[in-house]
């Protein structure tokens, strides 16, 4: 579902085959990726206009738009474009990670989603290009958790996601580590165990049915071993899983 564009015409043509396909939302890189040979995770990879035409032909066909951004650049430009998400939210400058009151505010005030992408394996070594990005901006990721919690405070709506299958410390199934890594870095349990649950499901769009233990939707449980309220580990030991009325996992 990926792919290289360039150019006005090109990202009309992409926009409009992936609603030709039947996409849910449109995802653009719009900085360079940690994992993708020959891109700067500090620059921009369209102009202003360009993402504003992706986002504006997007939302006439009804879908959302997140935007991949680690650079600094790129989330100021993915907010002036009207996007709906963004991944990463890195902040990522020459001088290092910034990021500023002022952002956050603008972030909380468009309502904008950001999935900071947190989670790993405990054992995970990160590869030669992530170390190398991770040095040359002074990276960690419990400098990575404590931003995340600062974005919670300062009212922007999170969700947990994890980049899962991007390499071998992020296998898929890791999500309960990125829930884990806000609560680690300062966000309550209950307000990070959200961002997986009911505020995941209103960034994707199927809140009427999904995320809340509610009269009249899908009957979904994840029944864990102990509290995760007071041992976010629980989460990575499900007793049993219910989906829309029936057991995936478990006593069914």
């Amino acid at each position: 579902m990926g792919g290289a564009v360039e150019g006005p015409q090109q990202l009309r043509a992409a926009v409009r085959e992936r609603v030709e396909r039947g996409v849910d939302v449109i995802k653009v890189m719009g900085s360079g990726g940690v994992n993708t040979p020959g891109t700067d995770v500090a620059r921009c990879q369209f102009t202003l206009d360009e993402l504003r035409l992706v986002v504006d032909a997007a939302h006439a066909a009804g879908l959302p738009v997140t935007v991949h951004a680690h650079a600094l650049a790129a989330v100021e430009q993915a907010l002036d474009a009207g996007a709906d998400g963004i991944e990463h939210c890195t902040c990522l400058t020459a001088d290092g990670v910034r990021i500023t009151d002022a952002l956050l505010e603008r972030l909380a005030r468009q309502g904008t989603t950001v999935c900071p992408t947190l989670g790993k394996t405990a054992q995970a070594v990160p590869p030669p290009q992530v170390q190398t990005v991770m040095d040359r901006f002074g990276l960690s990721m419990e400098e990575r958790q404590r931003a995340a919690a600062r974005m919670h405070r300062a009212g922007v709506r999170l969700v947990s996601g994890a980049d899962s299958g991007i390499n071998a410390g992020k296998p898929h199934g890791i999500v309960p580590a990125a829930v884990a890594g806000l609560a680690a870095g300062g966000v309550p349990a209950d307000a990070a165990l959200a961002t997986a649950m009911s505020l995941a499901a209103d960034a994707c769009g199927i809140a009427d049915r999904k995320g809340r233990l509610r009269r009249g939707l899908d009957a979904d449980l994840l029944v864990v071993r102990g509290d995760p309220l007071t041992d976010m580990t629980a989460l990575a030991d499900p007793l049993a899983v219910l989906v829309s009325g029936a057991w995936a996992h478990g006593p069914g």
